[in-house]
């Protein structure tokens, strides 16, 4: 393998629960400390933002976002990933290689927050937040289904269709009998 040094833009899924419990700053610098351990320079560390997930990932629903550059040799970020995987608050990350670091980003280097500055919102646990009781039981919803016939040129689920074919067994449809008809006759 070789040692050439790339650019890396890095985007790293933080817990919030580590966050609240240590703080944005320690997490970070636990974050910077595991990539230069490895050999990385860290040229840019900053908050992205506390937002939620797109879906669910381990049963949480948001994250705390943070955004670097660094650079670094491939060997470098393999093994910064893999420490990362094992353990520390990161639970998501991804390495794009760039040709450069945007200028604006270098100006913002690595920003010092107070922890008290940032919000980190109380994680639902997805579970709970997917079943929570909205008034109506869902029970009722499917009896209420079931009752109502469809509406004539309407589709069938395929739950329906057995439904039917279950509820019509033994009797032959009405238009495979004409089809049937018609063939012998000519």
């Amino acid at each position: 393998m070789t040692d050439n040094q790339y650019i890396y833009q890095a985007m790293f899924l933080l817990d919030n629960g580590e966050v609240r419990e240590q703080g944005f700053n320690a997490v970070r610098e636990w974050v910077k400390s595991t990539l230069e351990k490895h050999g990385a320079t860290v040229k840019v560390l900053r908050l992205w933002g506390e937002r939620p997930l797109a879906y669910p990932i381990q049963g949480r629903a948001r994250a705390t976002y943070l955004l670097g550059y660094i650079q670094g040799t491939e060997q470098t970020v393999s093994a910064a990933k893999h420490e990362m995987y094992l353990l520390g608050p990161v639970f998501r990350h991804m390495f794009l290689k760039e040709d450069e670091i945007p200028a604006e980003e270098l100006t913002l280097g690595i920003e010092e927050i107070k922890d008290e500055d940032i919000e980190v919102l109380d994680d639902t646990p997805v579970v709970e937040a997917l079943f929570e009781d909205d008034g109506e039981s869902e029970v009722d919803e499917e009896d209420d289904s079931e009752d109502e016939a469809p509406e004539e040129g309407a589709e069938l689920s395929d739950e329906e269709t057995k439904k039917t074919a279950e509820e019509g067994e033994g009797e032959a449809p009405a238009e495979a009998a004409t089809a049937t008809t018609e063939t012998e006759e000519a």
